[in-house]
C-alpha cells in the first residue's frame, strides 16, 4: 500500500448525461430529500437541460469534465448520479460499489471502467458489488466522504451504508473509518453522508446538528483538527437545500473551486459565504429539478477522477 501523500481534490471529473431521469420510487423509501409531489410528472427534458447547463458552467470555470451519455435501455432513473457506484483513487484502485436498490445496480458500466483503464494509471479494480447478494450496501462517495490527506473515510450508518463493507474497503485502500449516526431535521436517518458534509483541502462544510451523539461530534471535531481542517457549519435547513452537498476540485487554471448548487449557495448566510470565498472560487450550478426530484445534488452528479492520466 502506497504511503505517499495524497491530494484532497481531483483535477477532473466525469458525469453521466441522463437518458431517463425521473422520480425513483425504489430509492424514495430511504431518500427523504426526494419530493413525492413530483413523482407523477415528466422531468427528462428539464433534467437534461439542467445537466447540460451545469457542464457548460463547469467548463467555463476551467473544470475538466468528461461526459458519458446514459444508455436508453435499461431505464435507469438515477444514472445522473454516478458517484454512488464507482470511485477512482490516486493509489490506482477503481472501486465498484454494492447498491441498495435493483434499478441502481444497472448503472454500473464496464465501458466507463475500460475508459479509466485506457486513459489513467489503474492498478486494479476492487469489486464490492457481490455484497449485494448478502443484503449489504455501500454507495460510493454518497455513503463515504473521504479525507484523502488524512486517509480517513467518514460515513453515517444507514440502510445504504454497511460498516462491514466499509471495513473491507478501508482494508483494501489503506484508510481508517469514522462512522457516526446522523439524522435529518425530522429525526430520520440521513441516507448518504455527502448530504450533510463535504471535505475540502483545508476546510469542512458540515451540519453538526445532524450528528446524533456527543461522542461522535467530539470524534469528528478531533479528527478535523488533527488533519488541519477548519470547520464551516451549516444548519439542518441549509442541508434541506443541499448546501453541504458541495465538492472541491482543482481547475485547469490551478485554482481550487467549490462546486455548489444555486439553491445550496442561496441558503447560506453572508458570513458562511465569506468564509468560503476566502478559500476557494465558487462555481454555482442550477440543478433545482434534479435536486428535488432525484433527491441528490451537484456533488452526486460528479464522479471524481484521481488517477493519473497515462
Amino acid at each position: 500500500m502506497s504511503t505517499t501523500s495524497l491530494s484532497q481534490s481531483p483535477s477532473e471529473v466525469f458525469m453521466v448525461r441522463p437518458g431517463n431521469f425521473m422520480f425513483n420510487t425504489e430509492t424514495a423509501v430511504t431518500n427523504h430529500y426526494q419530493d413525492m409531489a413530483r413523482s407523477n410528472m415528466e422531468w427528462q427534458e428539464v433534467a437534461r437541460q439542467e445537466f447540460d447547463r451545469a457542464v457548460d458552467t463547469l467548463r467555463e470555470n476551467m473544470v475538466k469534465v468528461t461526459v458519458f451519455q446514459d444508455t436508453e435501455d435499461p431505464v435507469k432513473p438515477d444514472a445522473i448520479f454516478p458517484n454512488n457506484w464507482i470511485s477512482c483513487h490516486q493509489t490506482g484502485e477503481v472501486v465498484l460499489y454494492p447498491m441498495a436498490t435493483p434499478n441502481r445496480r444497472l448503472e454500473r458500466r464496464m465501458d466507463v471502467v475500460q475508459w479509466l483503464k485506457d486513459n489513467f494509471s489503474v492498478t486494479r479494480v476492487v469489486d464490492l458489488s457481490p455484497y449485494e447478494d448478502k443484503g449489504s450496501y455501500l454507495e460510493g462517495t454518497g455513503s463515504i466522504v473521504f479525507d484523502h490527506t488524512a486517509r480517513v473515510a467518514y460515513a453515517c450508518s444507514s440502510v445504504r451504508t454497511d460498516v462491514k463493507v466499509l471495513d473491507r474497503l478501508c482494508a483494501e485502500i489503506g484508510y481508517t473509518r469514522l462512522v457516526v449516526e446522523a439524522a435529518d431535521s425530522q429525526g430520520r436517518p440521513i441516507y448518504h453522508t455527502n448530504v450533510f458534509m463535504s471535505i475540502a483541502t483545508d476546510f469542512v462544510v458540515i451540519c453538526m446538528d445532524a450528528v446524533q451523539k456527543m461522542e461522535d461530534k467530539k470524534r469528528m471535531e478531533d479528527s478535523f483538527k488533527q488533519s488541519g481542517k477548519s470547520v464551516i457549519t451549516v444548519t439542518q435547513l441549509q442541508v434541506d437545500s443541499l448546501a453541504a452537498n458541495c465538492f472541491e476540485v482543482v481547475g485547469q487554471d490551478g485554482r481550487r473551486k467549490l462546486i455548489i448548487s444555486t439553491r445550496g449557495w442561496g441558503s447560506l448566510t453572508e458570513g458562511q459565504r465569506e468564509a468560503l470565498t476566502a478559500r476557494v472560487d465558487i462555481v454555482q450550478c442550477k440543478v433545482d429539478t434534479i435536486e428535488v426530484v432525484g433527491g441528490g445534488g451537484i456533488r452526486c452528479m460528479l464522479a471524481p477522477v484521481f488517477s493519473i492520466r497515462n
